[in-house]
């Protein structure tokens, strides 16, 4: 868009976010459902759900998503995935602060990642810290904390999280790390306790959603009809060795939930968990997903 036409348009794009700010705030239901038509070019369809994303919304604003907040929550499901048995697939947790400056630099080692636990995109890798500007730092985390990433987002749920700060070990896998490129993630879409598919996130631009993404089955059948034509994809991941413990942990994990998204990094053949996810976007996955996978969700 360039300046003339911004220009002229900028007081619609100000009454738009006006708007969009007292839904925010009134209606995060109707707000969702806009957002969604806006970027998919698709209803919403709540009240008579048949996709997974109407389910999902569903779920969202109709019905009790406290246990939502705390699985959400980075630091709070940490409990949650040791009493399943699994606190070896967790990153290391190297400290928690209720504030950026409570931040003892020295006790913490030469590597780690800094973050919020509860948002999304708010990560600093520290590959060194005595190149680290800890002033600057510690500004972007606090005005990460202040901001209400459920509010905005219309999740509710990550709206009562209690606003942290976490420091964890710095991830390095050999076969990614090691070739100057970001860490593989796999994410698997859990339907009523079974792991259905896997989508792939290679080659991310950092705090970013700029991603190259392919979903495959559990038999690593890649599936493009799955990715929306917005969305740039890669068919060319190789099935992780660990992959067969992937699914044996996401179904464990998702066990007692509807539908949720179990999240991994595969470190040196081993999977360390990432996150859980019961509200992900809506921009990638093509009609086609959403409706087969709309068609398995029992709610």
């Amino acid at each position: 868009m360039n300046s003339t036409i911004k220009k002229l348009l900028w007081p619609i794009i100000k009454i738009k976010n006006a708007y969009e700010n007292y839904l925010c705030r009134t209606n995060p239901e109707k707000l969702f459902a806009f957002r969604f038509r806006r970027v998919t070019g698709e209803k919403l369809n709540i009240d008579t759900p048949v996709t997974l994303y109407d389910k999902i919304a569903h779920l969202a604003f109709r019905t009790d998503t406290s246990r939502w907040s705390v699985l959400a929550d980075k630091i709070g499901v940490r409990d949650f995935i040791a009493e399943k048995g699994y606190g070896d697939n967790l990153p290391k947790l190297l400290g928690v602060w209720d504030n950026a400056d409570k931040i003892d630099y020295s006790k913490l080692p030469k590597q780690f990642v800094l973050k919020t636990n509860n948002a999304s995109a708010t990560n600093i890798i520290v590959n060194d810290k005595d190149l680290l500007n800890k002033e600057a730092t510690n500004k972007q985390l606090n005005e990460w904390l202040a901001y209400d990433y459920g509010l905005y987002t219309c999740q509710p749920h990550y709206s009562r999280i209690k606003p942290l700060i976490l420091a964890e070990e710095l991830l390095i896998d050999d076969e990614t790390t090691g070739k100057g490129k970001s860490l593989n993630d796999y994410k698997f879409f859990c339907i009523n306790g079974e792991p259905t598919y896997v989508m792939t996130m290679t080659d991310r631009e950092f705090n970013t959603h700029n991603v190259n993404v392919m979903v495959f089955d559990l038999k690593w059948q890649a599936h493009p009809e799955f990715i929306s034509n917005r969305q740039d994809s890669n068919a060319n991941v190789e099935r992780p060795v660990c992959f067969d413990k992937m699914i044996e942990i996401a179904k464990v994990l998702s066990a007692e939930f509807e539908f949720v998204r179990v999240d991994f990094y595969n470190i040196n053949n081993t999977p360390i968990f990432g996150e859980l996810t019961f509200t992900p976007g809506f921009s990638i996955p093509s009609k086609k997903f959403l409706q087969e996978l709309g068609e398995k969700l029992k709610i």
